[in-house]
């Protein structure tokens, strides 16, 4: 739709959402990574007594010399730039973090991203996808109702 104003033409653009489509939102800065080669892979796991509960609590990825945090809560997609990780320290053996370094992971450990995709459902679980251009992929699953996530790749 476009409108005159004093003598200026505005370029006025109505967008309309789709109200059956889910929602979800990136907390922090959405890095670009296609084009960008992965590095380096480490996986934060949960566990609770002698059972993982959490497969990624927190992924950790290396593109170049930047390391990315990437994180979920229900609906909600967190992306923060970080430092490598370190070892987690755990006061006990009932509940913790344990660190997995995936570098060796040759599917996509060194190969290049083409694209990176979101999606959501209306109970708040969300997806992200990582493609790479050999043809594997990354997927990250969030489930709101167990507050846990799933890598598949």
């Amino acid at each position: 739709m476009a409108m005159l104003f004093r003598g200026f033409a505005v370029q006025i653009t109505l967008a309309i959402m789709n109200p059956a489509e889910p929602r979800y939102d990136i907390n922090g800065e959405e890095p670009r990574l296609a084009g960008q080669r992965l590095v380096a892979f480490f996986l934060e796991h949960f566990y609770e007594g002698r059972q993982i509960t959490n497969q990624v609590n927190v992924a950790h990825l290396c593109f170049g010399e930047q390391w990315y945090r990437l994180y979920f809560e229900c609906a909600t997609v967190f992306w923060r730039k970080s430092e490598r990780p370190g070892l987690a320290e755990n006061s006990g053996l009932e509940y913790g973090l344990l660190l997995n370094d995936l570098s060796g992971m040759a599917s996509v450990v060194g190969q290049t991203v083409e694209r990176v995709t979101y999606a959501a459902t209306e109970s708040g679980d969300v997806r992200v996808n990582f493609a790479f251009a050999n043809g594997k992929g990354l997927q990250f699953s969030y489930d709101c109702a167990s507050d846990s996530t799933l890598l598949d790749g």
